[in-house]
């Protein structure tokens, strides 16, 4: 947190100083004084508050959902990277690049508005996220309330950049909270970082959330002042166009999503390492803080999801150096009425691809491919855990994909297969013999919900050498 003469200061200069550039660490921490942090507070665990992150050495954030990255204001935008872990000086556990970040409007110390955040280009989703303090829960947010406040700054007891915690107590609520005293407090160094408060177990939740925003104080150790992210939490959502609030809607209103819940219990203690994104402790089950838990009805409905590109039928050309083309996948699911989507894994011959899952939307993939034919299918998962599988669609590279075969009705009964093919209607012959499906075994099989017609053996000794290629060259996850 900055003190008050300082704070005016790197506002001032952040103003008039030139932009960063993407590749270079803020400009606006050229001030000759000497960086400060965490104030009668103790070194965190391996993998303690593991959300709690550090912006190039100059401030700290909170990642507040896979993608998000929330700090201050006063801070600036001039980031290309966010580092993760406990100590920034001996090596971070992972360094990861900045899509972009914004500052609000005006914002910074001294109004309850310093309010900025960094959206990732690439998403953490290993890492158990302390959801944002909303709604009805902010009533917890009283004088002698206990809070920990979280950092990487210089120390009463030791150097900058190791993370620390201290718990300390709120000492007033306005626009602004103002926190701590008595030699423990936060100050230069911890700008932008976290405060964290657990709910009551009485209330039968018990689970953490984060408020607040490190911003501005006196002498260090005397108390400071704190944003609050749930009043920034419209501002925050219309300009990341992400949802950030999985219990919430923006303005505080109960909404409970399929995300509201499975919260760190003890997020503080360190659990697992960072190679499995420090998960592996204690987590909670549906929130109720605010209202009835999300999945009290029950859900028993599959999702739909389709392969939208490449359109089946499609042919590609392998380029000459490599041998081998570049696609771009990707597919849409929707659960409708139900619980939401937890994942969708892309399957090539009627296998899923290593690594292949993707839980965030756009559902899209990067892949090579060799020359051949081959089927693509998508299996979505909802959280209720149903399940369901797309259409196929085919596609070759510098080989045509066959057509598709018609669509028939045997001529006793209905039966719609050949002699591979699937069976007959209640009246009719499996397998009629004036069905046309093929002797290769592509007619539909019975009970098959989606279309199987395409899927030969041919197709699966394609699909698993295109496994195999693509377990070693690495599927890539695209997002925008």
């Amino acid at each position: 947190m900055l003190g008050a003469p300082f704070a005016a200061a790197t506002v001032t200069l952040a103003l008039v100083a030139p932009a960063a550039a993407a590749d270079d660490a803020p400009t606006h921490f050229t001030l000759d004084v000497p960086p400060q942090g965490i104030y009668g507070g103790t070194e965190v665990e391996p993998c303690g508050w593991p959300t709690t992150v550090n912006l190039q050495g100059s401030c700290t954030g909170t990642l507040i959902h896979p993608e998000v990255v929330i700090y201050a204001a006063h801070c600036g935008t001039g980031y290309s990277s966010i580092q993760f872990g406990e100590n920034i000086n001996g090596g971070v556990a992972r360094n990861v690049p900045v899509e972009y970040c914004k500052t609000y409007p005006g914002g910074g110390p001294g109004n309850g508005d310093d309010f900025a955040f960094c959206k990732l280009a690439e998403p953490q989703l290993d890492i158990p996220i302390v959801p944002p303090l909303m709604g009805c829960e902010t009533d917890v947010l009283q004088p002698g309330a206990e809070v920990t406040i979280v950092g990487f700054g210089n120390a009463d007891n030791g150097p900058y950049g190791i993370k620390r915690e201290v718990t300390t107590t709120i000492n007033s609520v306005t626009n602004e909270a103002f926190i701590g005293g008595n030699g423990k407090d936060s100050c230069q160094g911890d700008s932008g970082g976290p405060v964290f408060i657990k709910l009551p177990t009485e209330s039968g939740v018990g689970s953490w959330r984060v408020f607040g925003i490190t911003s501005y104080g006196g002498a260090c150790g005397t108390g400071g002042y704190y944003s609050m992210m749930h009043n920034g939490m419209e501002w925050f959502e219309s300009e990341t166009g992400i949802d950030l609030t999985p219990c919430h809607d923006a303005d505080g209103t109960w909404n409970p999503g399929p995300d509201c819940g499975m919260f760190p219990m003890d997020a503080g203690s360190g659990y697992g390492s960072w190679a499995e994104g420090c998960s592996g402790g204690p987590l909670g089950g549906f929130e109720s803080s605010c209202g009835q838990p999300f999945g009290a009805e029950p859900d028993d409905t599959p999702p739909t999801v389709t392969i939208t590109m490449p359109a089946d039928g499609s042919m590609f050309t392998s380029d000459p150096d490599s041998g081998k083309a570049s696609i771009t996948i990707s597919a849409t699911a929707d659960d409708g009425d139900g619980w939401g989507i937890e994942s969708v894994t892309l399957q090539v011959g009627g296998a899923d691809v290593p690594g292949g899952g993707d839980f965030l939307a756009p559902y899209e993939w990067d892949a090579s491919f060799p020359p051949g034919i081959y089927t693509l299918t998508a299996r979505a998962r909802d959280y209720a855990g149903n399940e369901a599988v797309s259409a196929p669609v085919v596609f070759g590279v510098d080989m045509e994909p066959p057509p598709p075969p018609p669509e028939t009705t045997g001529s006793s009964g209905g039966g719609t297969g050949g002699d591979g093919g699937g069976d007959g209607g209640s009246a009719g012959t499996e397998g009629g013999t004036s069905g046309t499906g093929g002797t290769d075994g592509v007619g539909q099989a019975s009970g098959d919900d989606g279309c199987g017609c395409r899927f030969g053996p041919s197709d699966r000794g394609a699909a698993g050498f295109v496994l195999g290629l693509l377990g070693v060259a690495g599927l890539r996850r695209r997002r925008r």
